[in-house]
């Protein structure tokens, strides 16, 4: 039992102050050990919190990935929607001018048959009609193509009406195309083991490094597989057919694994090209849709590709495709950051905050001007549009005069030539605007020419600057062909990689670079290239190795 009996305190001054002093210094190491364990609480407290956070975020990992999991289970196994797309009608439409190629034939054989029937005696034959051909003449084949010779040897060497001897004095030949299956080869490592008897080691030679690790593909395979799709316009499924044809079954999940694993390789060249074209201070930019798929819904989501080109006379273009899931301009802002230089665009607003910026300057379009005044003529006859057409034509008149000229003498030929044509039509412009109704669309083509005029004469000062936005739609050509085949991407990421292939196979194209033999090479090469010389692999760099 503890003890309640208060102990007397000491009488002498000095004892008592020992004493005060040795209770505050307890008192103190107290107060200190309670301080050091609520610093102690609080980081565990701290801890607990962070492991909390972690667990929520992989819970909703979790939880988000089960969700897309069973959606895609439902979109792979569920039942689907018998609703046809517009693009699927297209389909239709190939399958409609094979039957009318076929029935054109049969009707063809019928006319020639029903020509060589005989008529009974004193009836005159009755005249046959054929049919025009639809395509006059037989096309040449390339003389590349290898030859094999058929020799057909005649029955008899008499003639069939009198008997007498045939002598050879010519020769008729008809060529025919044929096709043989594309052809597959087995590449065999074949790798010794070595074995020391006195340790009981034993070891091989190591591989050399592969666009896919311990896959089955080599980079020519993988190539062939991104061509045929973003050159050819191939979808994944009817290259399953064909190479089951060939006698290789390669399951469309295998190509799609192919395709995800080299887009790692490609968006490192992709990457690459993104920095070279941001190193011009001239460039165009677009965009164009890109269904993505929307699992368990049965449709798709509207998605985009934004496109950027070099200037048309840049010594090797460019084309940087990026992918993102809407059309806000917050996109063209975040691609470009603190590039400085000129932007040629169409008038969608999304760019507006990019001209805001000090360090962009905006470039106009005048293949849209003309667009706007083409599509009120296509409406019904307008004068005001006729008559506007054919002051556009003048200007793209003197372009194609000054093509060949270099930069300078550009600029003082559009200074001198286009540069009065463009007042007159500036105040002729101005003073029709005052003379139609203000809501017509004529008047829409009005306000936008002159809303954009600064924008739109900047080329007149620009040597290197296009009239117009068209080279950089020009590159979004091969995005719209495969859009009809394919019809959509399967997610973000296939758009994404759908980006990286495109700007590589649309800057081959720039540059006079085969995408195939580009990419075969490419694809061999990067699992061992140093990024030191990345840039000797870029397509137009690539190109004067080649040819070198």
């Amino acid at each position: 039992m503890i003890s309640t009996t208060l102990m007397p305190l000491p009488t002498s001054p000095d004892a008592l102050g020992d004493l005060v002093l040795d209770l505050l210094q307890k008192q103190q190491q107290k107060e200190s050990e309670l301080a050091e364990h609520t610093r102690h609480i609080a980081r565990q407290e701290a801890l607990i919190a962070q492991k909390d956070q972690h667990i929520a975020v992989r819970d909703e990992t979790i939880a988000r990935l089960e969700s897309t999991l069973a959606k895609l289970q439902r979109w792979r196994f569920g039942r689907r929607s018998e609703k046809l797309s517009p693009d699927q009608i297209n389909l239709w439409e190939e399958a409609l001018e094979t039957e009318i190629a076929a029935v054109e034939i049969e009707l063809e054989a019928v006319l020639t048959e029903s020509a060589t029937v005989t008529e009974p005696e004193g009836i005159a034959p009755k005249s046959v009609t054929r049919p025009p051909r639809r395509h006059p003449g037989r096309m040449k084949l390339p003389d590349t193509l290898p030859r094999i010779d058929v020799h057909h040897d005649p029955l008899t060497c008499t003639c069939g009406q009198c008997g007498g001897r045939l002598e050879t004095v010519g020769e008729e030949i008809s060529e025919k195309l044929d096709y043989l299956p594309g052809r597959f080869q087995v590449i065999r490592h074949i790798r010794p083991k070595l074995a020391c008897r006195p340790c009981g080691t034993i070891e091989s030679p190591a591989l050399p490094a592969q666009v896919i690790d311990k896959g089955l593909p080599t980079g020519r395979t993988v190539a062939h597989v991104m061509t045929a799709k973003y050159v050819d316009h191939l979808p994944l499924y009817r290259q399953e057919t064909q190479y089951l044809r060939a006698g290789v079954p390669i399951s469309r999940a295998t190509l799609c694994s192919w395709m995800g694993r080299g887009e790692y390789w490609i968006s490192v060249i992709a990457e690459a090209c993104k920095m070279a074209l941001l190193e011009g201070t001239i460039l165009h930019a677009d965009e164009t849709p890109l269904p993505v798929l929307n699992p368990g819904s049965g449709k798709t989501d509207k998605a985009y590709l934004w496109v950027y080109r070099s200037q048309a006379d840049a010594p090797h273009p460019i084309v940087v495709f990026d992918y993102a899931p809407d059309r806000k301009g917050i996109h063209p802002q975040n691609f470009l950051g603190d590039w400085k230089g000129i932007l040629q665009t169409d008038d969608y607003g999304g760019y507006d905050a990019l001209y805001r910026k000090e360090h962009v300057t905006e470039a106009g379009c005048w293949a849209h001007v003309r667009r706007h005044f083409y599509d009120v003529e296509q409406r019904g006859p307008s004068p005001v549009a006729q008559k506007a057409l054919v002051w556009i034509a003048k200007l793209y008149e003197i372009e194609a005069d000054i093509k060949e000229s270099p930069p300078d003498q550009k600029a003082e030929a559009r200074q001198h030539r286009a540069g009065p044509l463009l007042e007159s039509f500036r105040d002729w412009l101005t003073t029709t605007q005052m003379q139609v109704a203000p809501k017509s669309g004529i008047a829409k083509a009005l306000n936008y020419a002159l809303k954009r005029w600064k924008a739109l004469t900047l080329y007149l000062e620009e040597g290197q600057l296009s009239i117009d936005n068209n080279p950089v739609e020009r590159a979004l050509r091969g995005v719209a062909i495969g859009r009809k085949n394919f019809l959509f991407v399967g997610n973000d990421a296939g758009g994404e990689r759908a980006a990286s292939f495109y700007s590589i196979i649309e800057t081959c194209k720039l540059n006079g670079v085969e995408p195939f033999a580009y990419l075969c090479d490419v694809l061999e090469k990067l699992p061992t290239w140093p990024n030191k010389r990345l840039h000797e692999l870029l397509p137009w760099n690539w190109k004067k190795t080649a040819v070198a």
